[in-house]
């Protein structure tokens, strides 16, 4: 009887720790970047007298579809013609890419085609070598942006101390997906971050960052997210602003599953790598976001099978209506009905199906890092 009620202990603590490390990242460090946002927010406020060269590039593979529009949209932004280039790099499209971007030479776009596939990182890299202007602008091949995006992105650049400034990307959200929940959810983060000019990571569709601050060690892994906290750990200030959008298709469930294993499996190396710079310059705030906003998060997955495995195991040795099982047994059925049932439930009872989509998605990408199956290029989807 003593040993039943040891086993109940320990499994119900195993419940409940595992628990707590999944509301962490995903509560509890929403709430403390909150209030240190109210007791210590950044101060701002600097504008420019004459705006600053602006270099915006963008990386494309075979991407005929939409390269010629994407430019076109580029040129017609609310910026000073004269204080913006636009430079292209195509990573050997074997489409009409290239020549599609050549017509656009007479409106002085930059075009650089490489003869070997090196992925967007790359590329993006090789494109800053050769930019002239003193702000970078990244930005991907099938992304609209809004007409004055490129403004509202370089504005927060007259305060010296930011570094990166981090745009909206808005999906096509007529439908409920993990993708649209999931953006949502981490625009709200990084609109919270901005108050204290701590913004973790950056949205590749939409970002800028200070030329002489883009130096990345390794070209291939010149993503997004080592870019902007690169930027963090030289000291700089890394900013959310909601006004620069920047629209994208919304990939179905499918896709982002996809998607979200090949980020976390190239991101994962990178949070550590960038865990050892930022303790080695002392930037332990930075530090802690890391580890529980990136790392954690990305392993949660795993606390949730095993809080699941205790709540099963609780219904054997305690009773099939412990509270700890019928929880977990509520929170797996509606996970279950959110996805073959679909749009026919309230988008509110998908949520199990989408955090269990993304947890898995996230363990699946852990593991290709662990085992370094890993892929820096890839080809995009068929849009």
């Amino acid at each position: 009887m003593r040993g039943d009620f040891v086993l109940i202990t320990i499994l119900d603590s195993i419940f409940w720790a595992c628990v707590g490390v999944i509301l962490l990242p995903m509560a509890l460090y929403p709430f403390i970047i909150f209030l240190v946002g109210l007791i210590r927010p950044r101060k701002g406020g600097d504008s420019f007298e004459e705006y600053p060269l602006v270099s915006i590039m963008v990386a494309a593979r075979n991407e005929e579809a939409c390269i010629g529009q994407r430019i076109s949209n580029l040129l017609s932004q609310d910026y000073p013609r004269t204080s913006f280039e636009i430079l292209v790099a195509s990573d050997v499209s074997t489409d009409n890419t290239d020549s599609i971007v050549r017509s656009f030479s007479e409106d002085g776009v930059y075009f650089l085609r490489s003869e070997k596939r090196q992925g967007k990182s790359s590329l993006m890299v090789a494109l800053s070598q050769v930019a002239k202007g003193e702000i970078l602008v990244f930005t991907d091949a099938n992304t609209q942006f809004n007409p004055d995006t490129v403004r509202e992105l370089v504005e927060p650049f007259a305060d010296s101390s930011v570094g990166c400034v981090v745009g909206s990307k808005q999906n096509s959200l007529d439908s409920v997906t993990c993708e649209s929940i999931y953006w949502r959810y981490e625009q709200m983060l990084k609109a919270l971050g901005s108050r204290i000019g701590a913004v973790l990571g950056a949205t590749g569709a939409v970002f800028a960052v200070r030329k002489k601050l883009y130096n990345p060690p390794d070209p291939s892994r010149a993503d997004d997210f080592e870019t902007a906290v690169s930027v963090r750990i030289q000291g700089y200030s890394c900013l959310f602003n909601s006004k620069a959008i920047a629209a994208e298709p919304t990939p179905d469930n499918y896709d982002q599953y996809h998607r979200l294993v090949r980020i976390v499996s190239w991101m994962m190396g990178s949070a550590f790598s960038l865990l050892g710079k930022a303790l080695r310059r002392k930037r332990y705030g930075l530090s802690l976001q890391l580890v529980v906003h990136k790392i954690l998060r990305w392993n949660m997955g795993i606390f949730a099978i095993i809080a699941s495995i205790a709540g099963i195991l609780l219904s054997v040795v305690d009773s099939p209506f412990n509270v700890v099982f019928l929880s977990v047994l509520i929170f797996n059925v509606t996970a279950l009905a959110g996805k073959f049932m679909g749009d026919k439930i309230p988008s509110f009872l998908r949520l199990p199906y989408f955090f269990w989509l993304m947890s898995i998605a996230s363990i699946s990408g852990v593991s290709k890092a662990v085992f370094s199956t890993a892929a820096a290029i890839w080809d995009h989807s068929t849009r």
